[in-house]
């Protein structure tokens, strides 16, 4: 049996990573970075070199078989016809970082996500989800069934300024700050018939806040100050945070990262006025690669972080998961009326670390 494995190492498969970015610079220095990694052998004793490159875009016949192990996927959001593709693919078995459903999925409803990780301990801010300005599909007679909104209620719940943003939501796109009603009534009529959402503007003692990279086993906390129009600032500041609110930031991150399914993902929080973290955007699954904007050095971490994961996957052989794999032991615990928030809490991290605290085979 020794002599068969020696055997199956001295052999080097060519392990196939396919990347859709197209002229994104962040996707083509990842490419020179797989492809500049040295042979890597799997727990099963097979040695693999990977190969990456961009994937090639053609017709599709429902037969077709990718050479593709793993693919990157840090464009199907904006390229329908991948998005198909890479379900049927994930169906076959290919790797898809991220999982098709995740990504697609609560990208297009952060409302449920934002359900879904308040059930589990995190703090979220005080949030109402509101029914579309416009709904084409419906009749006049089915208004019959919609109550006045309580507008002055919610602010007053909520307190000014407010955010109004959409369920459907990135790059910060439609993300309005409503400093009195009139500017709440104004946003929400110009919606049309996106879902809405309404939010309390976390009050914060810092000006700045957290952007968590979340890349596989890698979470990356960084002072942060956002700005629209692609001018956000990425703080290189190793100890902005106590070890103790670093950790909390990560414990964060790994629940949220594993009830929502993301292998590549970054995660948004405050520190309130009260020193509580509150998360306030989590469905980012392409992650911001602009050099300029990240600087050196978090570009070269989410690079190499990025490169580690696929190594990790091709060294493991990890199997994929059409869905993400914990979804229901998560609901679970989410259900649980014995339990108090921070009970749920840990019972999620201990849930979520089985990924980024694994327990070496047997």
């Amino acid at each position: 049996m020794q002599g068969i494995a020696f055997e199956r190492a001295l052999m080097i498969e060519d392990y196939w990573v396919g990347s859709l970015h197209f002229s994104e610079p962040f996707g083509d220095d990842t490419l020179a970075r797989l492809n500049a990694l040295p042979p890597v052998q799997a727990r099963n004793g097979q040695t693999y070199k990977i190969r990456a490159e961009h994937v090639t875009i053609h017709e599709v016949n429902l037969d077709y078989r990718t050479k593709y192990r793993l693919i990157l996927d840090r464009f199907s959001y904006l390229y329908p016809q991948a998005i198909g593709l890479f379900m049927g693919f994930a169906f076959r078995g290919v790797y898809l970082i991220n999982n098709p459903f995740s990504f697609y999925y609560y990208l297009r409803n952060k409302d449920a996500a934002y359900m879904v990780v308040k059930e589990l301990g995190i703090s979220i801010p005080k949030t109402y989800i509101l029914p579309p300005k416009e709904a084409p599909a419906l009749k006049a007679e089915d208004f019959k069934y919609h109550k006045f909104f309580d507008w002055q209620g919610m602010a007053e719940d909520l307190g000014w300024p407010i955010v109004i943003k959409p369920a459907e939501g990135r790059e910060a796109i439609g993300v309005e700050i409503a400093h009195n009603m009139e500017q709440l009534l104004y946003f929400y009529d110009r919606s049309g018939s996106q879902v809405m959402m309404i939010q309390e503007k976390v009050k914060t003692p810092y000006p700045w806040q957290i952007r968590a990279l979340c890349i596989g086993r890698k979470i990356i906390p960084i002072k942060y100050i956002f700005r629209k129009f692609d001018a956000s600032e990425y703080l290189f500041d190793p100890e902005f945070l106590t070890p103790e609110m670093g950790q909390k930031v990560i414990n964060t991150c790994r629940i949220i990262n594993r009830v929502l399914g993301y292998e590549m993902n970054s995660v948004e929080l405050f520190i309130d006025e009260q020193g509580e973290l509150q998360a306030i955007d989590f469905n980012n699954p392409v992650p911001d690669g602009r050099l300029k904007a990240l600087g050196e050095i978090f570009y070269n971490d989410y690079q190499q972080a990025l490169c580690d994961l696929v190594l990790d996957i091709v060294r493991e052989q990890r199997p994929f998961d059409f869905l993400p794999p914990d979804i229901n032991r998560f609901a679970h615990i989410a259900r649980r009326a014995d339990l108090t928030r921070e009970q749920k809490f840990q019972m999620a991290l201990e849930l979520a670390n089985r990924y980024y605290e694994p327990r070496d085979p047997d």
